[in-house]
């Protein structure tokens, strides 16, 4: 199994702007944490529907990113052993979560969203468990 560390995402590749993590396909959970704290503020108000229609469907993408990830490091450690079950009960979650609606107002769909970062915090969690990465709470 391939271990992702710090530099892993934070470095570029010569004459490229993306950092070399994305380059080889690995989930950037630097980004989709910073996307999933950014919902997860207590107090913070409504967002705009339009505002949060874009934000869903961001965490959407990340979901589905980082889906295939976790699931495919997960299903690498041996039947039965805890954070292989953690995170596939997890991955089922998600999906079961991407499949539900947000609601018609603004109070669901915002509630929906929140949910959804959670999961994403959540997943990242996993990710990095399973890949040796260290986690990071920034959510």
């Amino acid at each position: 199994m391939t271990q992702v560390t710090d530099s892993d995402h934070l470095s570029t590749a010569p004459g490229a702007g993306a950092p070399a993590a994305l380059q080889r396909g690995l989930p950037d959970i630097q980004t989709m944490r910073a996307a999933a704290a950014a919902l997860l503020k207590p107090d913070e108000p409504l967002p705009r529907f339009d505002e949060l229609a874009d934000r869903t469907d961001e965490l959407r993408r990340h979901l589905r990113d980082l889906i295939p990830a976790v699931g495919s490091a997960a299903r690498a450690l041996p039947v039965g052993d805890g954070p292989r079950v953690a995170a596939l009960l997890a991955v089922e979650n998600v999906q079961a979560r991407l499949s539900a609606s947000p609601g018609s107002g603004l109070q669901s769909a915002t509630l929906y969203t929140r949910s959804l970062a959670r999961e994403l915090r959540d997943l990242c969690d996993h990710h990095e468990t399973l890949t040796g990465a260290p986690v990071r709470g920034l959510a």
